[in-house]
């Protein structure tokens, strides 16, 4: 594998949330920036208010701990409601993300594949160099996603909850 091209195999545990719960969240790019707070800073769809669907796009802005920010598109791939959704990214970084959802002890494990290749100049580079630095950041930004979209699940239950 080359300097710039990363593979992140990690996977989240969702507790008290059905597979259908998580992925009406993750299904839906746009909700990016209120789960995945301080990661995903912008996540604006070419067609607003549109249901998720396969050629779906949204452009993303996102960062990490590292003083830098990454542009993007996000395109959806694949998607099987309750079990999957698979998206294409183009920009800063090129690759797929992909998420896998599957019931697990009265909550969600969701199995997460990340294959990116940097695109950026500056960081194809350094990339020799910083390879280790960059897949810090990157695991950096992973919880921040798992402790989100659990707390956003625990809100919109609570929610829902007090409406009835």
């Amino acid at each position: 594998m080359s300097s710039e091209t990363f593979r992140f195999d990690e996977e989240w545990i969702i507790p008290n949330a059905t597979p259908s719960e998580v992925y009406e969240v993750i299904a839906n790019g746009e909700l990016l920036p209120q789960w995945w707070k301080g990661v995903y800073l912008e996540a604006e769809p070419f067609e607003p208010g549109a249901e998720p669907r396969v050629g779906a796009k949204l452009r993303a802005k996102a960062r990490g701990f590292l003083p830098y920010r990454l542009n993007f598109v996000l395109e959806t791939v694949e998607l099987v409601p309750d079990q999957l959704v698979a998206v294409k990214v183009i920009g800063d970084f090129d690759g797929r993300w992909r998420a896998t959802l599957s019931p697990r002890d009265g909550g969600t494990h969701v199995n997460l594949i990340w294959e990116t290749t940097l695109k950026r100049p500056w960081m194809r580079r350094l990339a020799p160099i910083l390879r280790p630095v960059f897949a810090w950041n990157h695991y950096w930004t992973t919880p921040r996603g798992e402790a989100g979209l659990k707390a956003y699940l625990e809100e919109r239950r609570r929610s829902h909850s007090s409406m009835e």
